[in-house]
């Protein structure tokens, strides 16, 4: 019999199926205790060093200049490579159940009501995920983010509940008739905020993408990340054909640029 204790995917998805999606300003939810408490222990004892990552704003071709001040690793084949033995072993076991297709399809199914509101035949889905580092000087103005994402999960792994306030937030734009269909940055005076999802310790908000899912982290401050950074793990469900078309035009227009 399996053990939520000890058994980390079991675990998450019987967490998950206490989820209430909340409707307002967009279908979302925040769910605590998402890992088993030691294994989450293990987990921060076993984040990479700031070598591991690579800074945002020297990979995207979106040059925005507070991406300088995030720091991500994509968790794509082969990526704890480098890592060292205990490390490595950890984070290659973590994948083998995170990136699983029945821990995404758990994730899917407690959006169903909006799956269903949006397909008549539900998508090939895909999984990727990143461990990202914000540091001081760092923030995200409100976006709805690109539309070949489904659901994107932020699991928190802050240290302690000390910095609760550093969450990400929820937004309503002041236009109530403005919508967004990609993932174009907006200066948070042009929306209200409507709340907080607080970064504690073993959490997550989880949210259903859509053309008003405006979502942002306010400047984080010296002060707010005074230790290591706020550490994130973002893990996003795609719908896959749209997300393959979505990296096939990227590297098209890459090849245009001579970029490769």
């Amino acid at each position: 019999m399996k053990d939520a204790r000890t058994d980390p995917l079991f675990h998450f998805t019987q967490r998950l199926r206490k989820a209430e999606v909340v409707l307002e300003p967009f279908p979302h939810y925040c769910l605590d205790n998402i890992f088993p408490e030691e294994y989450y222990q293990l987990l921060l004892q076993n984040l990479p060093v700031s070598a591991s990552y690579e800074n945002l704003y020297e990979v995207t071709t979106l040059k925005l200049e507070h991406f300088k001040h995030r720091d991500q690793r994509d968790m794509n084949e082969g990526w704890t490579n480098n890592l060292l033995k205990a490390q490595k072993d950890f984070w290659d076991s973590f994948d083998s159940w995170f990136l699983s297709g029945e821990l995404a399809q758990a994730v899917v199914k407690t959006f169903a009501e909006q799956m269903r509101q949006r397909f008549e035949n539900w998508p090939q889905i895909s999984v990727e995920s990143q461990l990202i580092r914000h540091r001081a000087g760092y923030f995200l103005g409100p976006h709805s983010d690109l539309h070949t994402k489904l659901v994107v999960l932020l699991i928190y792994l802050a240290p302690d509940e000390s910095g609760a306030h550093l969450g990400t937030s929820l937004f309503r734009p002041k236009d109530p008739n403005f919508k967004c269909p990609n993932s174009t940055h907006y200066p948070f005076t042009d929306f209200v905020k409507v709340k907080t999802a607080p970064y504690k310790p073993n959490s997550l908000l989880a949210f259903f993408r859509s053309d008003v899912s405006f979502h942002g982290l306010e400047p984080l401050s010296e002060s707010d990340v005074s230790n290591s950074g706020r550490d994130v793990i973002q893990y996003v469900i795609y719908d896959q054909a749209a997300r393959q078309q979505q990296l096939r035009e990227r590297h098209l227009e890459a090849a245009r640029q001579g970029s490769y």
